[in-house]
C-alpha cells in the first residue's frame, strides 16, 4: 500500500476549489448583496488593481495591502486581496502624487505581473450593522458582555486602574507601542471606543459624554484629542485616553471579514493575512 503524501492530501482537501470559475466581479457583487445597503457612487470601496474579469484562485482579507501582505497572498495562491485601508499611501489611492516614485512603481509592477486584484472594503464594512470592524474587535477582546444597551462603542467594564487596563490591551494586541494619557492609578469602568483614525471631532464628542471616562482609539493628531484630555484632567475631570495604534484597533475586523465571506463564497479558499503593527519601541 502506497503512503499518501501530504501534497496528495492537500489536493484532496482543496479539490472543491479546482474547478472554480469565480471572477473578481462576482465576489464584489456578492459582497454588495450581503451588505444590503444601496451602493453610492462616492466611495473608496473600489478596485485598486486588476479588474472584475480576472478569475479568482483565492481571496485574502487584510487590514492593509502592503507589499509584504501581497507577497504572502501570492505565495498562498490567493490572487484577490480585500483590504480595509489604502494601497497607495493616500485615502483615495490617487497615483499621481507619487507617479514617478520607485516604491510605488515597484508595487504596481508586482501587482500587474502577478495578475492580482486589490479591492478596498472600507466604507460599507463600517456602515454595516453591526459595523464589521467593531464586531471583529469586540470578539477579539471578549467585551460583548460589557456592551451598554447593545452598543458597539460604549462599554461598562469591571473597574480597573488605567495602568492595568492599558496592560490588558497591550497583552491582547501583542504590542509594545500603546500610549496613554491620564492618571495611571485612577480607576475606570466607563469606556468608549473610537477605533481607527476617526478624527478628533469624533474622539472629543465621545469624551464629552457623562457615561464615558476613558476612550480607546487608533490614532490622533497629538495637538488635538491628546491636549483636550490633558486640559480636562487639569480641570479635575476624570478622563483618559489610550492610543493603541490604527492597525491594532481595526485589524481584527478584517479577520472577521474572512469568516463572514466564507458564509457566501465557497468556490475558492479564503484566508486572513495580518499586516501587523508597523511600530516597535526601543
Amino acid at each position: 500500500m502506497k503512503v499518501i503524501t501530504s501534497a496528495f492530501l492537500y489536493i484532496i482537501a482543496f479539490s472543491s476549489f479546482s474547478q472554480a470559475t469565480l471572477k473578481a466581479g462576482d465576489v464584489v457583487e456578492r459582497i454588495k448583496k450581503e451588505v444590503g445597503i444601496e451602493w453610492g457612487d462616492e466611495t473608496v470601496d473600489t478596485y485598486k488593481s486588476g479588474d472584475p474579469n480576472i478569475k479568482i484562485t483565492g481571496i485574502a482579507t487584510t487590514f492593509l495591502a502592503n507589499l509584504d501582505v501581497l507577497k504572502r497572498a501570492k505565495a498562498s495562491g490567493l490572487n484577490m486581496v480585500i483590504t480595509h485601508e489604502p494601497t497607495f499611501y493616500n485615502h483615495f489611492d490617487h497615483l499621481e502624487p507619487w507617479q514617478d516614485d520607485p516604491v510605488q512603481q515597484e508595487k504596481l509592477k508586482f501587482l500587474k505581473e502577478n495578475n492580482m486584484v486589490v479591492w478596498r472594503f472600507h466604507d460599507y464594512w463600517h456602515r454595516m450593522a453591526p459595523d464589521g470592524i467593531y464586531k471583529g474587535v469586540i470578539d477579539k477582546m471578549n467585551w460583548g458582555e460589557y456592551a451598554k444597551n447593545g452598543s458597539d462603542r460604549l462599554f461598562e467594564i469591571p473597574e480597573a486602574s488605567l495602568m492595568n487596563l492599558a496592560k490588558d490591551l497591550k497583552q491582547i494586541f501583542g504590542t509594545e507601542t500603546i500610549r496613554v494619557v491620564g492618571d495611571s492609578t485612577a480607576n475606570f469602568s466607563k469606556v468608549g471606543w473610537v477605533l481607527g483614525a476617526a478624527g478628533s471631532n469624533a474622539q472629543i464628542k465621545m469624551l464629552q459624554r457623562n457615561d464615558v471616562e476613558a476612550i480607546i482609539i487608533g490614532e490622533t493628531h497629538e495637538w488635538e484629542t491628546v491636549e483636550y484630555v490633558r486640559d480636562a484632567i487639569s480641570q479635575g475631570r476624570k478622563k483618559a485616553l489610550i492610543i493603541i495604534g490604527h492597525a491594532n484597533s481595526e485589524e481584527a475586523g478584517m479577520a472577521y471579514c474572512a469568516d463572514w465571506l466564507k458564509t457566501f463564497i465557497n468556490e475558492v479558499p479564503i484566508e486572513f493575512i495580518p499586516a501587523g503593527d508597523p511600530f516597535w519601541g526601543p
